[in-house]
């Protein structure tokens, strides 16, 4: 290594003498663009670094203290992930300042301020689902963990089995555990029949409202469409591309160099299946695309469209739940796009 060569030792000088010059520009890693969710320009680096799993890449440890070859930050930088390509795009780090940065990393030791539950990378517990306020806690079934705590939607209710509905659920009817046996779960009580409404696998309902039960036990509506006097209809108001799902984009998948436009490899905005969500540009995109899974979009189709179970991550063949790197959406824009797909997917 030559003299002149820099030989980082601590955060700081690796944000000195290699990110800052190497990483944030052209659309990468500052802290407007933040491809891949990362961001290398700002002040908050070791949180972004240390301990911190990938949006891309399978949620591999971005640096994993104590085990510099193991970190994908040095297997980024010599080229050896099995995701994505070499960093940086188009530019080269010397490999003994490589050496000197999974020297400093080999040195670290995780922080007490950071949760592991016995893995190599940070645990969020106010946002982590299986390791909810406490690394024991685990939220069942399709209960989320919010501020350390298991919560369900549509008020719902926290059982060990995950999200109950207390009033119809025989298995939790009136209180988490309180099973029916043989009789059916009406209005929270154990009762022998369900008198007007109709039995289906154990529950009282409505099949006129009901969509889960449609019109028949077990008729299901698909995402974005409700069951309105017994047949499964898209939802009531007309979605506005752009007034309503655009906004959605801006805010969550095109602003945080992920599908921006900007491409290049192992970008999400780039060529291939990738997808532009860029106003102007994201409706061509998304219905003139493609993937190896089936049809970004697909017209009056919710559960047809790869872009739902991308955001539900439902029904994925490929890859992981959107956006990456950061919460899921919550039930209402993902709605509100599924009810534009289920209405014709216009350009409206």
């Amino acid at each position: 290594m030559g003299s002149d060569d820099p030989c980082p030792t601590t955060l700081q000088e690796v944000a000195t003498q290699v990110l800052q010059s190497s990483c944030i520009g052209g659309g990468c890693h500052s802290s407007v663009d933040r491809a891949g969710a990362l961001d290398l320009e700002g002040n908050a680096l070791e949180l972004e670094l240390i301990g911190r799993e990938a949006a891309l890449c399978n949620g591999e440890t971005r640096v994993i203290p104590g085990d510099g070859e193991g970190s994908l930050l040095i297997a980024k930088l010599r080229g050896t992930a099995d995701c994505g390509a070499k960093m940086p795009i188009g530019g080269e780090i010397a490999t003994a300042t490589i050496d000197c940065m999974a020297a400093w990393i080999d040195q670290l030791e995780i922080s007490n301020a950071c949760e592991t539950c016995g893995g190599t990378a940070c645990i969020d517990l106010q946002t982590n689902a299986d390791h909810c306020g406490s690394c024991e806690t685990a939220c069942g079934g399709s209960a989320a963990c919010v501020d350390g705590g298991c919560a369900c939607p549509n008020g719902l209710a926290v059982c060990d089995s995950g999200c109950a509905d207390l009033d119809s659920d025989p298995a939790n009817c009136g209180a988490c555990a309180s099973g029916c046996g043989d009789l059916f779960c009406l209005a929270g009580e154990c009762l022998a029949d369900c008198g007007a409404l109709t039995e289906c696998t154990g529950s009282c309902v409505d099949l006129t409202s009901e969509s889960n039960h449609c019109g028949a036990c077990g008729r299901a509506c698909g995402p974005g469409s409700s069951c309105v006097d017994g047949q499964c209809q898209c939802g009531g108001a007309t979605v506005s591309f752009a007034t309503d799902v655009q906004p959605i984009f801006d805010a969550s998948c095109a602003s945080m160099g992920c599908h921006d436009g900007i491409g290049g490899p192992g970008r999400p905005g780039g060529g291939g299946t990738s997808l532009d969500l860029t106003s102007g540009n994201s409706y061509e995109s998304l219905l003139s695309t493609t993937t190896t899974c089936g049809p970004a979009v697909a017209p009056r189709d919710p559960e047809g469209s790869v872009l739902i179970g991308k955001l539900t991550g439902t029904n994925l063949c490929m890859g992981s739940q959107m956006p990456k790197g950061d919460s899921p959406l919550a039930v209402e824009p993902i709605d509100t796009i599924a009810v534009w797909i289920c209405q014709g997917a216009t350009n409206n």
